[in-house]
């Protein structure tokens, strides 16, 4: 009888230790603001790109093994610093948080210099926004 407790007993702490992990893997998701995710992208323009992989990677997925994790630059952690302890990838369109300790992506930043080079493309010329560090044709 007292096996059978001993072995309930070391079922049920496994169990918790595998929960209390799952938890904290949860608290190191920065859940970034609207603002802070601009930041962050705008930080890592001048980054270099990886080539995407097949199949995008989304949040909760193991960093795939083709690609490789970076820290985050001193000058993106200043402004971000709910992303301090956490890696990058940067891919062409987005840019992905990754959790040093298991390699698992927390969170997706879309590139706001990507997306936003796709959506001002009017010649009405009422608009200058953008184009003031470019040079004149």
């Amino acid at each position: 009888m007292s096996k059978l407790i001993h072995a309930g007993a070391t079922t049920v702490a496994i169990f918790s230790s595998v929960g209390f992990a799952a938890a904290q893997d949860a608290s190191n998701h920065p859940d970034l603001t609207p603002t802070q995710q601009r930041t962050l992208s705008q930080g890592l323009a001048n980054s270099p790109s990886q080539s995407a992989p097949a199949a995008q990677p989304q949040v909760g997925d193991k960093m795939p093994d083709s690609m490789t994790a970076q820290s985050l630059p001193s000058n993106v952690t200043d402004q971000v610093p709910e992303a301090k302890n956490l890696l990058f990838v940067k891919l062409p369109d987005r840019v992905l948080l990754i959790d040093p300790d298991n390699k698992v992506v927390t969170e997706l930043v879309m590139d706001s210099g990507a997306s936003s080079d796709t959506t001002t493309g009017s010649n009405s010329g009422s608009s200058n926004t953008g184009s003031s560090d470019r040079p004149s044709r």
